[in-house]
């Protein structure tokens, strides 16, 4: 098991530190930038109100419908073109089109379509999770070694078995490296959703109450909570792909 590297407290304490002493000597507008003490009292009204846990849950469920959905469609998508020569010659240039615009773009024609709810939030979510799942899982059938083919058509392997026995394994570790990579990007569209769209319970919730009322105190708490959480999304993507890494190499032993 990894050690932790305690290295990478060394900026976020440096920086607590210059953040106390400006507060403290009052070289700042306390309305622009609080105590941390301030700070830590809101975190800890918010604790106790309960709504705390409340907003992560509400965006933990946004973020895990959207992630299940974006790498079901991601997924499948990627396999049908990579595997059909057909739908990847018609798909595969409306595809690697489509994916440089801008996934913000897609807001007002969601909001039209859609609705300014809970809905457009989860299909932004997934549209985020989508290209990246998509286009490893793709590049991941493309790039099966001719070698395992042959050696499926060898055998004599019906078309079924070469998939699952074959070309599945052969991809896996494209594919979970492009969930690995939705996995963090789809923390980053849970927020921008929660903030772009009809307010509702969620992280984004006390930014957004603290701007409206000038709370700077409220702001930089909710700005807080997203970090930790998103750090806690990197952290379970690493995880994820170093055992990954940790299956490829005990296979090739």
């Amino acid at each position: 098991m990894k050690k932790f590297d305690y290295r990478g407290l060394v900026i976020p304490l440096v920086l607590f530190v210059i953040w106390y002493i400006v507060t403290q000597q009052k070289w700042v507008d306390a309305a622009l930038l609080p105590l941390p003490k301030s700070v830590w009292q809101v975190f800890v009204e918010s604790w106790q109100s309960k709504e705390l846990l409340e907003n992560i849950a509400y965006s933990l469920a946004r973020n895990t419908t959207g992630f299940i959905a974006g790498g079901i469609i991601g997924a499948g998508c990627g396999l049908l073109l990579g595997l059909n020569i057909w739908a990847d010659r018609f798909f595969s240039p409306t595809l690697n089109a489509i994916k440089h615009v801008a996934v913000f773009a897609w807001i007002p024609l969601m909001i039209m379509w859609f609705g300014n709810g809970e809905l457009s939030k989860i299909i932004f979510i997934a549209l985020v999770v989508f290209y990246p799942v998509f286009f490893n899982t793709y590049d991941g059938v493309k790039n099966v070694p001719e070698k395992a083919k042959e050696v499926a058509k060898i055998f004599q392997l019906s078309k079924f078995s070469t998939f699952f026995k074959v070309i599945l394994p052969s991809a896996a570790p494209s594919i979970f490296a492009g969930l690995n990579i939705a996995l963090v990007f789809s923390w980053i569209a849970t927020v921008g959703a929660e903030y772009f769209f009809v307010a509702a319970p969620g992280v984004v919730n006390p930014i957004l109450d603290g701007q409206n009322l000038f709370k700077m105190e409220v702001v930089i708490y909710g700005m807080a909570i997203i970090a930790v959480v998103g750090l806690l999304f990197s952290k379970a993507a690493q995880f994820f792909e170093s055992y990954n890494l940790r299956w490829r190499q005990g296979t090739h032993k």
